[in-house]
């Protein structure tokens, strides 16, 4: 008997080693992508002098980075990612990475879900290099269930990397990317998730928001936009190439003067994922020539605003958004980079154009739509002198009507906020997977603490409604009264009061606080649920 317990056992771990070797063989075989990632963690050369007024460079890499966070696999396995609109593929570390640029992060453990499976994308391709502005990873390609909040899941292709360079990946404070950008920029058929999510209805009305701050209440929004975060109207402009959510700029202005630095055209692609400013080096270089910022910031309070036309809108940056301004002196932010043809050359909008303007990405047009962030006490006086109507040029108008969705809800999510230097901040140690969704409460006391929210604890639970959609949008911002309770079974939510209150309680636990909103969305009895991203 027990020389035949030791043949089965034999025979089993034959079996298993042969699925095993198996396995391996199939990504032997399969072919291996090569791809770069032209504007993730470029180097920014910051100037300063120091104390014997000699002068300094020193190289930051993605100075600050927002997250927020997901779940992958089945049972769920959560992630902390940035919501990258510059880039098109979902990448997560895997136990199968023991590189120093893994080692701190959350590991995507494919053994331990149901769901997964190793795929190839339409290529023959199993796996993939991809090299960074700074850095690089190796990964294989995995299909599992995929969720930003608990009612928006879909089955998603994604990378799941192996290797992981030191530099950046061992600094960042988050274990993934979540790229949002169009499928030219993704591994192949069924990688790019914004597809995905459109496509099967996941994405309600095909819009997103990205709202970010200084103070802990970034957050972006899938579904629409919180027209309460919005100080002006909104502007929107037609993606003029889809790949980066890029639009076209007709001019730059001094002071809402045009400058014919532009020439025929400039072309500039939003981008969540960096916390940096840039554009063509030709053009960054004459733009600080006619600046001319002294060192010392002897001349920082006549300095101009810099805008960029679109259509007969001007979008105006103030010096404190393009000057990085420090005990050690002044200097002009904007970094010089060069992105070849046909993408490039274009202007790069990170971080500080974001806190400045709420930018709202459309899917259905697509377009993308700017408004006056509304922050810091800002009033209607100071976001009109932020967009200013220019003449001559016609304000662009969608082509159609956003579509009537029932029943979806878009989802606000939270963003977390830290920088990508061990010596400023702070990578999270590795969580167990146990955790609430959400980063760890001990780290987002400005989240926990924030006056915002315990507003919205404090109110009183009740029914949401979204107002109708209007027929047509134009630059105009949609004009509905927020939070107005309605009355007709045609527009009261079916959600009862109760088991909206429950919801809420359990959402404010964590980070997902839902929300409604009578304008910002096509939907009609939908609530918006926002993702909190936080800051370091």
């Amino acid at each position: 008997m027990r020389i035949l317990r030791l043949l089965v056992a034999l025979v089993i771990l034959s079996e298993g080693a042969k699925v095993k070797g198996a396995s391996r063989l199939r990504r032997v075989k399969a072919k291996v992508g090569h791809h770069h990632e032209a504007l993730l963690f470029n180097k920014h050369l910051k100037s300063h002098k120091t104390q014997d007024m000699g002068a300094m460079s020193t190289e930051i890499v993605h100075k600050t980075a927002y997250w927020g966070s997901i779940r992958v696999g089945t049972p769920p396995q959560e992630f902390k990612v940035i919501f990258d609109t510059g880039s098109g593929n979902l990448i997560l570390p895997t136990t199968a990475c023991k590189s120093e640029g893994c080692a701190r992060h959350k590991k995507y453990n494919p053994h331990e879900s149901a769901t997964s499976s190793e795929v190839s994308n339409e290529n023959g391709e199993g796996s993939t290099e991809i090299t960074f502005g700074t850095g690089s990873i190796t990964g294989d390609f995995y299909e599992d269930k995929f969720c930003i909040a608990d009612s928006l899941c879909s089955k998603v292709r994604f990378i799941g990397s192996v290797e992981q360079s030191a530099v950046p990946f061992s600094a960042t404070p988050f274990d993934g990317i979540l790229g949002l950008g169009f499928k030219d920029l993704s591994m192949g058929h069924d990688f790019n998730i914004l597809d995905d999510m459109y496509q099967t209805g996941s994405l309600p009305a095909g819009l997103f928001s990205v709202f970010l701050t200084e103070d802990g209440s970034s957050e972006i929004t899938f579904g629409g936009y919180r027209p309460e975060l919005l100080a002006s109207e909104v502007v929107w402009a037609p993606v003029t190439r889809e790949s980066y959510w890029q639009v076209a700029v007709s001019d730059i202005t001094f002071n809402n003067v045009e400058t014919g630095l532009c020439g025929t055209g400039c072309q500039v692609a939003v981008d969540t994922g960096t916390s940096m400013l840039a554009g063509p080096s030709a053009l960054v270089n004459s733009l600080q020539a006619k600046v001319a910022p002294e060192a010392d910031c002897s001349n920082y309070d006549r300095l101009p605003n810099i805008g960029f036309k679109i259509g007969n809108k001007i979008l105006n940056l103030k010096p404190e958004d393009y000057m990085d301004r420090d005990e050690s002196g002044c200097s002009f932010s904007l970094m010089p980079l060069d992105v070849p043809p046909p993408r490039g050359p274009l202007f790069i909008f990170g971080d500080p154009f974001l806190r400045r303007f709420v930018t709202i990405y459309d899917k259905s047009g697509p377009s993308v739509g700017f408004a006056v962030s509304k922050q810091n006490a800002l009033d209607e006086f100071e976001a009109a002198k932020i967009i200013v109507t220019s003449g001559g040029a016609e304000e662009f108008q969608r082509r159609k009507p956003l579509e009537t969705h029932v029943g979806l809800s878009p989802m606000p999510v939270g963003l977390s906020a830290g920088y990508m230097t061990e010596e400023e901040g702070a990578a999270e140690e590795p969580r167990s997977g146990k955790e609430p969704f959400g980063p760890k409460a001990e780290t987002s006391k400005s989240f926990s603490d924030s006056d915002w929210l315990k507003k919205i604890k404090s109110e009183p639970a009740r029914t949401h409604t979204f107002a109708e959609s209007p027929s047509s949008l134009s630059g105009d911002a949609v004009k509905a009264d927020v939070g107005e309770e309605k009355n007709t079974p045609k527009e009261r939510s079916e959600t009862s009061v109760n088991e909206w209150a429950q919801k809420m309680k359990a959402l404010l636990d964590g980070d997902f606080v839902q929300r409604s909103s009578s304008a910002g969305s096509s939907s009609k009895g939908t609530q918006l649920v926002s993702i909190k991203l936080h800051k370091v």
